[in-house]
């Protein structure tokens, strides 16, 4: 028999074994890995007052009455990260639906807009002087209130991790300037809280005169929170111990972009350094009192153009990394860790960095 013979006789062969079905068995093993599941986690907050004290009440908002220039009061609050299953989140406040009425008539306000008080129906005639004209009164109270804003923000077990000041009233900023803009307060972790200090100052009487009288502001306060999309903001700030970020107008900040889970923490950061054409290390840790991720880690390296652009990547193993701050700090104030000595040495270094405006989370899968 030919060679070509015996290859047909073994294919007839192979064919007929497959064809009986089960008369021919073969070595194998199967392995099953069950209970598999896919879970969404949850975004749910909740807002009380600042002292459980229940004198404010989300729902139904609060009054400041018989405000006058000089004075100040206060609408605080606190944020919880308290779903079913928490996800750390980023927050976002914003001032919105701002109307502004003429409230109670008085004469001085009258008059002093150029109208006609009535003193038997106790009203003014706003075109009293000025017939033909439409009736105009200034409401414009928005203009003349000072915003005061910080935050403090308290991990699951209750302990302080991060705070900063966004504006004091020495910034003299107003409620009409930040009105129904989107203002980031920070991250709150999966089971902390956050507390929201926020004033309205009415200014001085050299602003606030007898134009004001009697004129109501109504507004509604907007609290988002958002689940962690990879994305951290740097800014320079003043120090300790407010840390107050600096007006952002000036364009020395920064935007960290990573992914919030991953084997490895892969990332790339882009900014403006407050030097020029300075060598700058993007580092992580730093948590007060020793609470949460404590280990100083260098993230990457960079140097500032002529006129202050850094761009720093990297992909890299660091282990898990929640509820950190990320820095950019020059050079000279790192040695495997912090160096404080500089020069220039703390706080006057302070200036050179640019500090986080939340906390960053990453969770490294390969822990799992």
């Amino acid at each position: 028999m030919t060679k070509r013979i015996l290859i047909s006789l073994s294919v007839i062969a192979a064919v007929a074994a497959i064809a009986v079905g089960g008369t021919i068995a073969y070595f194998s093993d199967t392995e099953t890995s069950g209970g598999n599941l896919f879970k969404a986690g949850t975004i749910d907050i909740s807002i009380n007052d600042d002292d459980g004290d229940g004198n404010f009440v989300w729902e139904e908002g609060a009054t400041m009455e018989d405000m006058k220039p000089c004075y100040t009061d206060y609408i605080n609050l606190v944020i919880h990260n308290d779903g079913s299953d928490p996800n750390p989140v980023n927050v976002w406040k914003t001032l919105e639906n701002i109307s502004e009425t003429t409230g109670a008539e008085s004469e001085p306000e009258c008059t002093e807009q150029g109208g006609y008080w009535d003193s038997a129906s106790k009203a003014c005639d706003w075109d009293g002087y000025n017939p033909g004209y439409p009736e105009i009164d200034d409401n414009k109270v928005s203009s003349i209130i000072n915003y005061d804003l910080s935050v403090v923000v308290y991990n699951a077990t209750g302990d302080k991790i991060w705070w900063q000041t966004i504006y004091t009233d020495d910034d003299e900023v107003t409620v009409s300037e930040i009105a129904n803009q989107g203002i980031y307060l920070g991250m709150i972790p999966a089971g902390g809280k956050m507390e929201v200090t926020q004033s309205y100052h009415m200014q001085d009487p050299n602003t606030s005169t007898n134009w004001a009288q009697g004129d109501e502001m109504a507004f509604d306060i907007k609290i988002e929170a958002i689940q962690l999309r990879g994305t951290a903001w740097l800014d320079n700030k003043t120090g300790a111990p407010d840390w107050e970020v600096i007006d952002g107008t000036d364009g020395i900040n920064g935007v960290l972009t990573y992914i919030v889970k991953n084997p490895t923490f892969a990332f790339s950061f882009t900014g403006t350094a407050p030097q020029n054409d300075h060598n700058y290390v993007l580092a992580a840790g730093f948590t007060p009192n020793g609470a949460g991720y404590d280990v100083d880690t260098q993230l990457g390296t960079g140097h500032s153009s002529a006129t202050g652009v850094i761009t720093i990547t990297g992909d890299l193993n660091t282990g898990s990394m929640k509820d950190v701050k990320v820095w950019l700090v020059p050079e000279e104030n790192w040695d495997n860790g912090m160096d404080w000595s500089g020069p220039p040495s703390w706080p006057d270094c302070a200036a050179n960095f640019l500090w986080e405006t939340g906390l960053i989370w990453y969770e490294d899968t390969d822990e799992i």
